[in-house]
């Protein structure tokens, strides 16, 4: 996949999912040539429901962002989400949070990554560095901030026999998150800022 990502003058015309779906397979092959095994037992090692909720999850959001919605309400905020100044990029740190914890945070970050370069000027890689940063910690908010917490919440239930409510995760997940975020984003904009200069 790295190597595909990375043939000069060839990845633009490449369909990125077929770069991914091509390394998944090329591993999968060779788990079966190496450890001597039939295929179908390494096909019986994906987890199915968790493949066809993400199908369902860009199904889904390829729909929603035919509504415009999303960038509607993104076009509303950006005058007010400046990332030169600390209140713009406190109000997008906001958004962010809050957009995570009802898209999800993958979903948040595919719908509003072709906008980020409005929020400033000439900044380099502020913008993406932010979102990045903001989008992966507002994940860990609410127990739908992130697939990851669903998923693992799902093999507690069916393995564990541990159910784990969305109260008793928000309980943790809200004072871990905002202590996180809000103590390294300032490193986290200086870095960016850095990373400009250079």
């Amino acid at each position: 996949m790295v190597v595909l990502l990375n043939i000069p003058n060839q990845t633009d015309d490449l369909n990125l999912g077929c770069i991914h779906l091509a390394a998944s397979t090329l591993t999968m092959l060779m788990d079966t040539i190496l450890n001597r095994k039939y295929a179908y037992d390494v096909i019986v090692k994906a987890d199915w429901t968790v493949i066809f909720m993400f199908m369902g999850l860009f199904v889904w959001l390829r729909d929603f962002q035919n509504t415009c919605f999303p960038f509607m309400a993104f076009e509303h905020l950006a005058p007010y989400m400046n990332l030169n100044t600390i209140e713009g990029v406190l109000l997008f740190s906001v958004f962010v949070i809050i957009g995570s914890n009802i898209f999800s945070n993958v979903p948040l970050v595919i719908l509003i990554v072709g906008h980020i370069s409005d929020l400033y000027d000439d900044c380099g890689p502020l913008g993406g560095l932010l979102l990045a940063w903001i989008s992966t910690i507002a994940g860990n908010f609410t127990l739908i901030g992130s697939v990851a917490n669903l998923i693992v919440a799902e093999k507690a239930r069916s393995s564990a026999k541990y159910h784990i409510s969305f109260l008793e995760y928000f309980i943790f997940g809200f004072s871990s998150t905002l202590r996180i975020l809000y103590v390294c984003l300032p490193v986290v904009y200086f870095m960016g800022k850095l990373a400009a200069k250079i």
